[in-house]
């Protein structure tokens, strides 16, 4: 034996020696529990043991013991975790939301989590609505509720104390919920202030109250309860309690199980951020004399998110969950008698919150609602059944049937469960008709738009038309590339006057109608007859074109599309104006344009325009000397804004560029955006135009508004006058101020046009922007492409 301890004692020493210095270059991370050391630069085993243990030999020793660090002779590595206890007794396996714990023989308790292991006479606390779970080697687990105190014990040998050798626990306050391991050759034991239990049970539940009052309900197997030394058997579905000081009391029966109202299963659909409700019913038990009802994420129960007690004799038991996400939870409830002792847990009941997931249609706290008609899906929805209005259906979801609806979703194959319902609302479509004339009859032109103004996809069965008072509309509907929907209607007659009335229906439900005359001395167009092309017609109304058109002689070079309506067909004209003086004509001085004007699109527009000033090329009707022959030309665009077939806004770009023998301020480049609007109705049309001119390289800028005004008394002939204004834009700069008026008439003959306009300018600088006297003839000839509305 001497030679022995001499040759451990030897080995010892060696050990020592040869453990090096730790050597390091980085500090080490803080320790993840104190189970465990991580070496620092400078440890060597023997400053180790001694920190840790008191004593560099023997601690040395068990250093080696408890980690594999190899055969010496070796180094410390900073940063290594080296274990300095054994295996624990048990581990926290989870915690919520804190729970502290507090290392034998120490005072502070420090925040536990989840994975810590716990070691002999190790404490757990749990505070108010907090929980946690003990699971030991052997997997025997303790549920800790809100408020508890257990003192762990671990297999201590030496210990003559029954509790303490079975490796279980001591409960000071608070309740544990025991589940005794399948394999466990023991009892679990829980020491509490008034009595000891040894428990072989599955489902134990053992308390202490403030007055430190103890009970114990027996779920599965039995528990042996003792007290100042008498002993007593508990059998399962039973319980008992024990006051400090007092022997147990007689074993008495546990209130029985309540059933759950409405099924073991429900369904509830999440339709906004907020949550859902769950309220949770169950029926009465004759002993109770009041309900624990719980509410968690997990099946045993650890993760709660809802817990209350309900009283005894209430017409109606129930407990409301609130503000539930979506996801899978569990319920049971169980009944408590007069004497505090806690009966059988019902059945678990399931409630899974399924997150609604539309395609089409908006989601609302009142349902699901929308326009055309409603697709969605339920998440999770794979055991569900579905029934619409009573009948079933399938998923995913589709409504198209105008009206509201209820949604019934049922868990499947459990016959007694309660519905959830959700309503269903499918409105008509927004319908926007737009009713033109075009070519003696109307064109029709249908938007379909949901509830936030954006076109809808078709096909749109349950779109129709139909004519009012007489009224025909042709059908089918042709879908344009815009989205829009185009027809056409040949008017009725109602009192005494020829008009188009449309009325848009979705199923049977009217969505919108619109009524607009028919132009005047327009023929009427037999039904019977073949539906005439959209193109050019003897009838067709004049267009609303330029009036007076570029100045003679004065600064603003011409731009096509001066008005704000689109031309109805390509138009190629030729434009002469001549300067009027006293002593005659003055062609030399004034333009003679070439110019194209169309659209594009049902919106844009777009033209262009040469023109030349013939200066010497000319010498009769001018006197004088003669300036220069020059050109110029002109590029514009237009995009009309609205739909409304009374009222037109549009944007508007003209650029001009005019050649260098020209006066300076009306040479070179000229930009022009500007915006119009104007104005029909029967037999008159305004419009406006209020523009920006500006010089790309020059500081100076012009603001010019026209006005216009039309009579149209005939639908080939159009009577008009103009005022025209322009004036200086740059800051600090004095610019021009002109103003120009004057009356003009346009008649159509067929294709072709044919236009007079005369105008003088006045002002301060109206001659010099405008010109003193001009007139202007135009003739042209629109006979390409389709009659398009204006």
């Amino acid at each position: 034996m001497p030679r022995s301890s001499s040759v451990r004692g030897l080995a010892t020493a060696l050990v020592l020696v040869l453990c090096l210095p730790a050597v390091s270059w980085a500090e080490a991370p803080k320790p993840v529990d104190d189970d465990v050391y991580v070496v620092q630069p400078g440890d060597t085993c023997g400053s180790v043991a001694r920190k840790v243990f008191g004593d560099a030999t023997t601690g040395s020793a068990k250093l080696h013991a408890l980690n594999k660090m190899g055969a010496p002779p070796h180094q410390l590595v900073p940063g290594t975790v080296l274990r300095i206890k054994g295996d624990p007794d048990a581990r926290l396996t989870f915690i919520r939301p804190e729970v502290n714990s507090k290392r034998a023989g120490k005072v502070e308790w420090f925040q536990a989590n989840t994975g810590q292991g716990l070691w002999r006479l190790d404490s757990v606390n749990t505070l108010r609505e907090a929980g946690a779970e003990v699971t030991f080697r052997d997997l025997t687990r303790l549920q800790m509720n809100e408020n508890a105190l257990v003192v762990i014990y671990g297999q201590a040998t030496k210990a003559t104390d029954k509790v303490k050798k079975s490796g279980a626990v001591e409960l000071l306050q608070g309740e544990l919920n025991v589940s005794l391991a399948e394999l466990r050759g023991e009892p679990v034991g829980v020491r509490m202030p008034a009595a000891t239990v040894a428990a072989r049970s599955k489902d134990l539940l053992v308390g202490v109250d403030a007055q430190q009052m103890s009970r114990v309900s027996v779920y599965d197997g039995q528990a042996e309860v003792s007290a100042q030394g008498q002993n007593v058997q508990v059998p399962k579905d039973h319980g008992t309690r024990v006051e400090k000081g007092k022997m147990p009391e007689k074993p008495r029966p546990l209130p029985e199980a309540p059933a759950w109202a409405g099924g073991e299963r429900s369904v509830r659909l999440l339709l906004d951020d907020k949550g859902v409700d769950e309220e949770l019913t169950w029926a009465p038990v004759k002993e109770a004399a009041s309900y624990r009802v719980e509410l968690a994420r997990d099946e045993r129960f650890n993760d709660r998110v809802h817990g209350e007690t309900v009283q005894a004799g209430q017409e109606s038991l129930k407990s409301v969950a609130r503000a539930l996400v979506a996801g899978k939870y569990f319920a049971r409830v169980r009944a408590v008698d007069a004497v505090g002792l806690v009966g059988k847990a019902s059945a678990v009941r399931q409630v899974e919150v399924m997150r609604v997931k539309t395609e089409r249609g908006t989601v609302g706290p009142q349902g699901i609602r929308g326009a055309q008609r409603l697709d969605f899906t339920v998440e999770g929805a794979e055991s569900l059944d579905f029934r619409l209005d009573g009948a079933p259906t399938t998923h995913p979801v589709r409504v198209e049937s105008v009206g509201t609806h209820t949604l019934e979703l049922l868990p499947r194959g459990v016959p007694d469960a309660r519905p959830e319902k959700l309503t269903l609302t499918v409105v008509p479509p927004r319908v926007d008709v737009d009713v033109e004339p075009v070519a003696g009859a109307f064109r029709v032109k249908v938007l379909v738009l949901d509830e936030q103004g954006k076109p809808l996809e078709g096909p749109f069965a349950a779109l129709k038309l139909r004519g009012l008072h007489g009224t025909q509309v042709e059908e089918p509907l042709q879908r344009q590339a815009d989205g829009s929907l185009l027809t056409r209607a040949l008017p009725g007659m109602r009192d005494g006057e020829r008009m188009a009335s449309v009325e848009a229906l979705w199923g049977d439900t009217p969505v919108q109608q619109v009524n607009a005359l028919a132009p005047m001395e327009q023929a009427p167009v037999p039904v019977a007859v073949e539906p005439t092309p959209l193109v050019e017609s003897a009838a067709a109304e004049v267009a609303l074109m330029p009036l007076l058109g570029a100045p003679s002689g004065g600064l603003v070079e011409t731009a096509p599309l001066p008005t704000a309506f689109l031309p109805q067909a390509w138009l190629f004209e030729v434009r002469m104006q001549p300067g009027l003086g006293s002593e005659g004509l003055d062609l030399a001085r004034g333009r003679t344009t070439l110019a194209v004007e169309g659209r594009v699109s049902e919106r844009v527009a777009l033209g262009t325009a040469v023109a030349m000033r013939p200066g010497a090329l000319l010498r009769g009707g001018a006197t004088g000397s003669l300036p220069d022959t020059e050109l110029s030309a002109s590029l514009s665009a237009r995009v009309r804004l609205t739909d409304h077939p009374d009222f037109r806004v549009l944007l508007a770009f003209d650029g001009s560029l005019a050649g260098s023998r020209f006066d300076e301020e009306a040479r070179g480049l000229r930009l022009r955006p500007a915006l119009l609007a104007g104005w029909r109705r029967e037999h008159w049309a305004f419009s406006t135009s209020q523009a920006y001119a500006l010089r790309p390289g020059q500081a100076e800028a012009t603001w010019d508004s026209a006005y216009q005004v039309w009579f149209l008394p005939l639908p080939m002939l159009s009577l008009g006058a103009g005022l025209d204004a322009l004036v200086g834009a740059t800051p600090q700069v004095s610019g021009p101020l002109g103003l120009a008026a004057g009356v003009g008439a346009r008649l159509k003959l067929g294709g072709f046009e044919l236009g007079t306009s005369v105008r003088r300018g006045f002002g301060p600088d109206g001659a010099r922007v405008w010109g003193d006297w001009s007139g202007q003839l135009t003739l042209g000839w629109s006979g390409l492409g389709a009659l398009l509305p204006q």
